[in-house]
């Protein structure tokens, strides 16, 4: 997954907590646990494209009137202690936790 969507090797342990995350909610033989458990299909409309690229929304606090109102990104994991997801800013080389973000799928 890395090496294709141009990404530093050390991102590897936060594509495998990715894996593990889809996977824990993406089906297995036709059924997931938690349809099994609670004869409810789960939602997934919150998973997202690996690598895929982000637009993470600036607060009002954080920029003046001409600045861009979202910051370019490139989605990496979902957060684990927070909602929302954690992106990586390629111009600071830091990874973000956001739950305002707009993302393009289609694009790698």
């Amino acid at each position: 997954m890395l090496n294709e969507k141009g990404l530093p090797n050390f991102f590897w342990a936060k594509v495998v907590t990715t894996i593990v995350y889809r996977t824990s909610t993406v089906v297995f033989h036709v059924m997931t646990f938690e349809e099994k458990f609670t004869s409810k299909k789960p939602n997934v409309s919150h998973l997202k494209v690996f690598g895929c690229i982000a637009y993470m929304h600036v607060i009002d606090k954080k920029r003046s009137k001409q600045d861009p109102k979202a910051k370019k990104c490139i989605f990496i994991r979902y957060s684990l202690k927070q909602k929302g997801y954690r992106c990586f800013n390629p111009s600071t080389q830091k990874l973000q936790v956001n739950e305002d973000v707009v993302f393009n799928e289609m694009v790698n």
